[in-house]
């Protein structure tokens, strides 16, 4: 391969005499629409291969017009040419404009934009193609061409640097939405495009405009190097576009043409068999690469998704191994508190200052009973958590009526609602509603999130609202309390998943856990709203009135 490009360039240089500078554009040229085809095709349907590689083909084109003004000293087709270096850079501009709405992520609203935007640069394109607006004449003095400007050369000017402007304005507006990979992304060929950008201006409206002589023009095919290499490690090194078998196949290709072009020209009979052999070996060892190529860049790619998919395993995995750490540690507190004040008041029992005082024996027993129903709740919590993994929670579905119930409920957790001074109430505009369900394990659902909403709520109020919405009935517990935040939103359902709200709040994490799943079970639909922490929250419950239930 490296034969066939030293022939190539040897040809260029007889053929065309060029200086180094233009064989060095030549080759950047090259690598511009290489690039581009290598990027169209690993993925031909991609509106952003598309785009790029329409953006590589105007800028070869805008090399190619360059290199043709500076090699010819007629002044016709100097001028014609650097009339279409104009347009040419007119496009260039438009499809950076275009690209920065696509890439990484197209912005949800583009079109307006992209219609707008080719609108104008048909508009400066023909402005600088068919009149001498922009560019009136090639100039002389001293031996030297220099370009007369006309009053458009001031609009196009405004115009290249405002769509760059809004190009990297886009780059950098995305930036919050980004991931981590899409960041590094962005800031390479963000980079590439403000310093190539800014070069290529310089070089080829800048400069010529201050020196009266367009021979800094000829640079400005090497700016756009910068842009080429950033673009390519970021495809190659940050795989924004899979493209290693395309390229294998493309240089094999190329060498079995080169090949086969030879053995047409050659008037030998000895060199035509020689040809013919080469060619054959290198078809035999050439599709031999493409398939290894092929099925390492396979291979390549099911490691990185078993590695990526390993990594977030492991991740979930030690997230997980912490909350059951913390929840037993927490659970354990849990057990003991309760039992430690059953213990002390069963104590208290026997001294006969107690035993002969029927009213404080009263207050013992009210203690007694309230820290046994505490530990009963804990330890059914764990049985239902342990019946939900294992798929072992039964439900009975018969009509019940979920006004009536939560009407119980309320009432229920009053007293715990009012020693934090809160307004627990129940809103209802219809006396009852009747849907199939397991009222008992509907019950502990609703009221998981009753005591869920007053624990975290220390002043306002704590509502209950029950809605008929043709076969659906919602039930709606809000709370002026803490609010949550976005990230505990999305984890609040979780297993042993505890707020951190407020350092007071105690809990399992698991009320919510099985709120959800009871709720699953029911055919329904149960999820969270905050406005932010310190903004309350509301919880839906969505059950539908009839539904196939199973034991």
């Amino acid at each position: 391969m490296g034969y066939i490009i030293i022939v190539l360039i040897m040809e260029l240089m007889a053929l065309n005499g060029q200086n180094l500078i233009s064989i060095i554009s030549v080759i950047v040229g090259v690598t511009t629409f290489l690039l581009g085809l290598f990027v169209f095709l690993a993925d031909r349907k991609g509106l952003i291969n598309q785009v790029f590689f329409v953006l590589t083909l105007n800028t070869v084109l805008w090399i190619g017009t360059v290199l043709v003004a500076v090699s010819f000293g007629d002044r016709e087709t100097v001028l014609l040419f650097r009339r279409l270096a104009f347009a040419a850079a007119s496009f260039i501009a438009f499809f950076i404009y275009y690209f920065s709405y696509l890439f990484p992520k197209p912005n949800e609203q583009y079109k307006f934009p992209l219609l707008a935007g080719i609108i104008l640069t048909t508009l400066i394109a023909a402005m600088n193609i068919f009149t001498d607006y922009t560019l009136k004449d090639i100039g002389l003095s001293n031996g030297v061409q220099s370009n007369v400007y006309g009053p458009g050369y001031y609009i196009f000017i405004i115009y290249f640097f405002g769509a760059l402007f809004v190009g990297v304005a886009n780059f950098l507006g995305k930036r919050k939405q980004m991931n981590e990979l899409e960041l590094v992304q962005i800031r390479l060929v963000l980079t590439g495009l403000v310093v190539s950008g800014v070069l290529a201006a310089s070089t080829n409206l800048i400069l010529p405009k201050l020196l009266e002589t367009y021979s800094t023009g000829q640079l400005g095919p090497l700016t756009v190097s910068v842009f080429i290499i950033l673009s390519t490690y970021a495809i190659l090194r940050h795989h924004l576009f899979d493209i290693g078998v395309v390229v294998v196949e493309l240089l094999t290709s190329t060498m079995w043409l080169f090949i086969l072009f030879r053995l047409m020209v050659d008037n030998s009979l000895q060199g035509r068999i020689m040809d013919f052999i080469l060619l054959v070996i290198t078809i035999f060892f050439g599709a031999l690469l493409i398939r290894s190529v092929n099925k390492e860049v396979k291979q390549r790619e099911k490691v990185e998704r078993l590695a990526n998919d390993l990594e977030v395993a492991n991740e979930k995995l030690e997230s997980l191994d912490v909350a059951r750490r913390e929840f037993l540690s927490f659970a354990s507190h849990q057990l003991k508190t309760p039992m430690t004040v059953i213990k002390g008041y069963a104590t208290l029992a026997t001294d006969p200052v107690y035993l002969n005082s029927p009213e404080k024996m009263k207050q013992i027993a009210e203690k007694i009973v309230f820290s046994t129903d505490q530990m009963y709740r804990l330890i059914s919590n764990f049985l239902d958590v342990r019946a939900i993994e294992e798929g072992k929670m039964s439900f009975i579905f018969k009509p019940t009526d979920l006004v009536r119930l939560a009407s119980s409920l309320v009432e229920d957790a009053k007293s715990y609602a009012s020693k934090k001074n809160l307004k627990l109430e129940l809103a209802s505009v219809l006396p009852s509603i009747i849907i199939s369900a397991d009222e008992t394990k509907l019950r502990q659902a609703v009221q998981n999130l009753i005591d869920n909403a007053v624990k975290y709520t220390d002043e306002g109020f704590v509502r209950v609202e029950v809605k008929d919405e043709k076969n659906y009935a919602l039930l709606l517990v809000t709370d002026s309390g803490k609010g949550m935040s976005t990230e505990a939103k999305e984890h609040l359902f979780e297993q042993f998943f505890r707020d951190g709200r407020t350092a007071k709040a105690q809990g399992t994490g698991l009320g919510l856990y099985i709120a959800k799943e009871i709720v699953k079970a029911h055919k329904g639909e149960i999820w969270a709203d905050s406005l932010g922490e310190g903004k309350g929250s509301k919880f839906t419950v969505k059950l539908p009135k009839e539904h196939e239930g199973s034991n």
